[in-house]
C-alpha cells in the first residue's frame, strides 16, 4: 500500500482574516493563493455590486476556473454564449475558454471562485487598481499577464 500522505499542510482561513481588497463596486476576499495550497488551486471570494463589473473578456491557458454563486445572480460570457448563473448555480470554464462575467442589473453577485491548479495570483489583484487607472506600462502588463495567466482578448 502506497503512503498518500505528504509532507504538506492543510490550510485554514477564515474570511475575517483573509485580505479585503475594494474597487469599483467590488469586495475581494483573498482566501488562498496555491502557495498555501501546494499549488493545487487558489480560491477567493468575490461580491459584485448590482450592474459591477467583474472581468472583461480573458482565459486562463493553464487553469481552469469555477464560479459558484452564493447569493444574487453573475451574468456571464462563455465562449460567446450568454450564461445567467444564479444563486446555487455553479459554471467551470476550461483552460483556454474565453469568459467574462458582471453582476446582474438590479441583483449583487456574491461568487466564490476557485482556480485549478492554482496560480499565486494575489499580487495581480492586488496590482489591478494601477492597471485600470493605465499606471502598468505594456511590457510590465504583458509580463504580468504571462506570469499570473490572466490574457485578455
Amino acid at each position: 500500500m502506497t503512503d498518500l500522505r505528504s509532507d504538506a499542510r492543510a490550510f485554514v482561513i477564515q474570511q475575517h482574516d483573509a485580505e479585503l481588497l475594494r474597487g469599483d463596486g467590488s469586495e475581494l476576499w483573498l482566501l488562498a493563493d496555491a502557495s498555501d495550497c501546494c499549488g493545487a488551486l487558489g480560491c477567493n471570494r468575490l461580491r459584485l455590486q448590482p450592474g459591477a463589473a467583474g472581468a472583461r473578456p480573458h482565459l486562463h491557458r493553464r487553469s481552469s476556473e469555477a464560479f459558484y454563486v452564493l447569493e444574487g445572480t453573475l451574468e456571464m460570457l462563455i465562449d460567446g454564449e450568454a450564461v445567467r448563473l444564479e444563486q446555487g448555480g455553479l459554471a467551470v470554464i476550461p483552460a483556454g475558454v474565453v469568459h467574462s462575467f458582471r453582476a446582474g442589473d438590479g441583483e449583487v453577485a456574491d461568487v466564490f471562485v476557485t482556480l485549478a491548479p492554482g496560480t499565486d495570483r494575489f499580487d495581480y489583484f492586488r496590482a489591478l487598481p494601477k492597471i485600470l487607472r493605465g499606471e502598468v506600462g505594456a511590457d510590465e502588463l504583458a509580463q504580468m499577464h504571462e506570469r499570473y495567466d490572466v490574457h485578455f482578448v
